[in-house]
């Protein structure tokens, strides 16, 4: 299983929050936690078999939100190993790899 963590880094209004949601398609996930509020940085985690596809339309949307940069972390629950993703505008600006 993965656990995936989308965060903005920066703050974002409720609306920006709500937009950048649907926008990603975190919505479509039955096992998500987000909560929204106003002056808050955006933050959904999400729980499934395999990552790939939500990583490539995450980074992909990302080109929506012009000057925005996200953060995605993609934890192998089984062996404890992460990856960190940097996106701004469609494009992968940092990739890390860690080992818990």
């Amino acid at each position: 299983m993965r656990a995936i963590t989308i965060k903005s880094v920066d703050v974002l209004a409720e609306e920006q929050q709500l937009d950048v949601h649907y926008t990603f398609g975190m919505e479509q996930y039955t096992d998500y936690v987000f909560k929204p509020g106003g002056g808050e940085i955006y933050s959904a985690t999400i729980v499934m078999d395999v990552s790939d596809n939500v990583i490539n339309k995450v980074r992909e949307a990302t080109k929506k939100f012009p000057g925005k940069e996200f953060v995605l972390d993609d934890l192998d629950m089984n062996s404890n190993i992460s990856t960190s993703y940097r996106f701004k505008e469609g494009e992968i600006l940092e990739k890390k790899f860690n080992i818990s």
